[in-house]
């Protein structure tokens, strides 16, 4: 006799019409209730009985960002792009944000220039595309992290008068390639040539700290003028190491974040830590006081939520981090108008006429 109720064996779920759209239904409900096991557990059920369902997967994905597993999800999106299964930019938008959240910036600029050489970015996602594009672009190029170890074993090599020519050249890659360079060798002449570029008001902050870090790992006691934002400092870097006035700061800028963000999403809280720890060490060492951090936060949250397109609310964001939207909004112009000077060689330009 046939089983009129055409039960899933496998699954033992009873089908009846319409039990997809309702698994998809109760799936992005328990998202909203951010009960990620929940949610994972209907698309997985909606899935076994409809494995090529687009919204589906998508939603299968979203579970499992919701869940902290990244490296599943972003093999899902992947497998959406390569099938053309459902919106193919809506795929790609969540795919490049996975990517960053895994600091996987070769693999967004690749696909991103690969999108870009076919012109195949439509308007409504062109934006925040190439908002992502030149982030990645610009921590590809960007300062390692703090907690990286700066420098690697000495080099007994003499320094080469080509890296130092390039150090003075005026031209920010070579500039870079010069640092990178001198910074392996623990040479009287690398710190020399270091303590010039820096009291070298002209030359790039962020290349400039760059510099500076080298300078604090050695334990370097001489006197150095710096001069950023038009205010001039008299530093000495084993003193600005032995303070940790950086690392201090950028653990207190990484807690708030947290305290706003961790429950919501975990991309948007990668996106504006990066953004965040980049700029920190652009200024350093004139930090922000105090009283700005909570305006900075909420600074920085808005923007990484501008980059990769994600809702919300702004309102909302001023008010969880207990700070003034008109100091917010200043700190955004502020940020903003940092990243346009620094650092150019990392940088796409794209023309308005490119968009």
């Amino acid at each position: 006799m046939t089983d009129k109720s055409h039960k899933n064996d496998q699954n033992n779920i009873i089908l009846y019409p319409g039990l997809v759209r309702r698994l998809l239904e109760l799936g992005m409900d328990a998202l909203k209730a951010k009960d990620g096991k929940r949610a994972h557990e209907y698309f997985e059920q909606a899935e076994s009985i409809e494995p090529e369902n687009a919204k589906v997967r998508f939603g299968k994905m979203l579970s499992l960002v919701e869940l902290g597993k990244l490296e599943e999800a972003v093999n899902l999106t992947d497998k959406l792009l390569r099938e053309d299964s459902g919106d193919y930019f809506e795929n790609l938008q969540v795919h490049i944000s996975l990517l960053v959240q895994l600091s996987r910036y070769e693999e967004v600029i690749e696909l991103l220039d690969a999108v870009l050489a076919e012109n195949r970015f439509p308007p409504q996602h062109a934006e925040s595309l190439y908002k992502l594009l030149h982030f990645s672009r610009q921590m590809t190029e960007s300062l390692p992290s703090v907690e990286q170890s700066l420098v690697e074993e000495e080099l007994d090599d003499e320094v080469e008068q080509e890296e130092l020519d390039k150090l003075q050249s005026s031209n920010p890659e070579l500039e870079w390639q010069a640092i990178q360079s001198l910074g392996k060798k623990k040479q009287r002449q690398a710190t020399e040539a270091f303590i010039t570029y820096i009291e070298d008001s002209t030359n790039d902050w962020l290349l400039q700290s760059y510099a500076l870090q080298f300078l604090m790992d050695w334990n370097v006691v001489e006197e150095i003028t710096i001069t950023k934002l038009g205010q001039t400092q008299v530093i000495v870097p084993e003193s600005l190491k032995n303070e940790g006035k950086l690392t201090h700061f950028i653990s207190i800028m990484k807690q708030l974040l947290v305290e706003s963000l961790e429950h919501e999403d975990p991309i948007l809280l990668e996106m504006s830590t990066q953004l965040m720890v980049l700029h920190s060490l652009t200024l350093f060492p004139f930090l922000p006081e105090e009283s700005e951090q909570r305006s900075y936060a909420a600074a920085f949250t808005i923007i990484a939520c501008e980059r990769i397109a994600s809702d919300y609310n702004e309102i909302e964001i001023v008010k969880s981090l207990k700070t003034k939207r008109s100091e917010v909004l200043e700190k955004i112009e502020f940020i903003e108008e940092l990243e346009g000077l620094v650092f150019r060689h990392g940088l796409p330009h794209f023309k308005e006429t490119d968009r």
